[in-house]
């Protein structure tokens, strides 16, 4: 049976764009390889407003972070699963200079919506490093993302649109089936001759999972972030360009525990160390839309690692597009660098 889309890849950005096609009854079939080594896979799935060494709002804030905790609740509803956990960013001031920085930032009308409660004193939290305090960051969280696409396949099966296959290029029969073919294949889409030359700039990055004793209330972010989740904290991570590999690094590893003594100087059990890489680009804006040469070959790619708080908004608004009801952001269509 002929199908309206083909999606190939099954991790946070194929999931959802199928997701939101399948609902406004377009007949999809997702494809998938069942690789473990996915950047949805290994990432640790937070979301926050606020980032960069410089603390700025992040691209499209306003847009994206007062719904997601609702997106992702209406999520596990339809799914019957549990991913999603809402949970304020703690990130410790170094100095008396960056308190009133941030206290600067509270009356700029652009942070207000992300900025909670301000300590101007430590918490008093045994081995936290805060000695002048820090502020709350709102609208955050994360995202189990391995739970969620499990989630996915089961309903993707239970609907029968989804198979556990290698993409072959030379398949004629894959693209005679479907009226458009759209890659979400992340950072395997170096093996893509429709899509390989676009100027994706894929990172490596370390996390770890390690054992201590600290409240599980928030997120703390200082050089590292350190996510409770499961009985652990998740610390990352790290950013490299090379080795593309999904095998942690050494270096990498040596590092995160470096920056972790500036966040946390209490004992810790190690308990684990895994390493992906994120589909970024060049711009560090996703790429969306159809080939040039092909307007039956699509992509969906390049979130990096801000994919929780993208992909539900951009799903949307491709299937949007898709029905003639929009049009893709221009710092985002894939046209702009071809």
């Amino acid at each position: 049976m002929k199908t309206d889309f083909l999606i190939v890849g099954q991790g946070l950005a194929g999931s959802l764009l199928a997701y939101e096609l399948i609902k406004r009854g377009h007949a999809v079939r997702i494809i998938d390889s069942g690789n473990p080594d996915t950047s949805s896979q290994k990432a640790a799935g937070l979301y926050n407003p606020v980032t960069g060494r410089k603390m700025v709002v992040t691209w499209l804030a306003n847009e994206l972070f007062a719904h997601l905790p609702d997106y992702y609740r209406n999520l596990e509803n339809e799914l019957g699963a549990s991913f999603h956990q809402s949970l304020p960013i703690y990130r410790p001031f170094y100095s008396i200079e960056e308190l009133n920085d941030w206290m600067g930032k509270a009356d700029d009308i652009r942070f207000q919506p992300f900025i909670g409660q301000m300590h101007t004193e430590c918490l008093g939290i045994p081995h936290l490093l805060d000695p002048y305090g820090g502020v709350e960051l709102r609208q955050c969280g994360y995202v189990n993302l391995p739970a969620l696409l499990a989630a996915f396949r089961s309903y993707f099966d239970k609907n029968g649109v989804y198979e556990q296959v290698h993409f072959s290029f030379e398949s004629k029969h894959l693209y005679a089936e479907a009226q458009k073919v759209i890659f979400c294949d992340g950072p395997f889409v170096t093996d893509n001759p429709w899509w390989n030359r676009l100027p994706f700039r894929p990172v490596r990055g370390e996390v770890l999972d390690i054992r201590c004793e600290l409240p599980t209330d928030r997120i703390y972010n200082r050089g590292v972030f350190m996510l409770p989740r499961d009985g652990f904290f998740r610390v990352g991570s790290t950013y490299d360009h090379s080795p593309l590999t999904f095998e942690p690094q050494a270096k990498g590893i040596a590092e995160l525990q470096q920056r972790l003594t500036k966040l946390f100087d209490g004992r810790y059990e190690l308990v684990a160390t895994r390493a992906g890489v994120r589909p970024a680009t060049a711009d560090r804006r996703p790429y969306i839309g159809w080939h040039p040469q092909n307007n039956a070959v699509g992509i969906f790619n390049g979130f990096g690692a801000k994919g929780v708080s993208l992909v539900p908004y951009f799903s949307k608004l491709f299937a949007d597009t898709i029905e003639g009801k929009s049009i893709i952001l221009r710092e985002a269509d894939v046209s702009r660098v071809l």
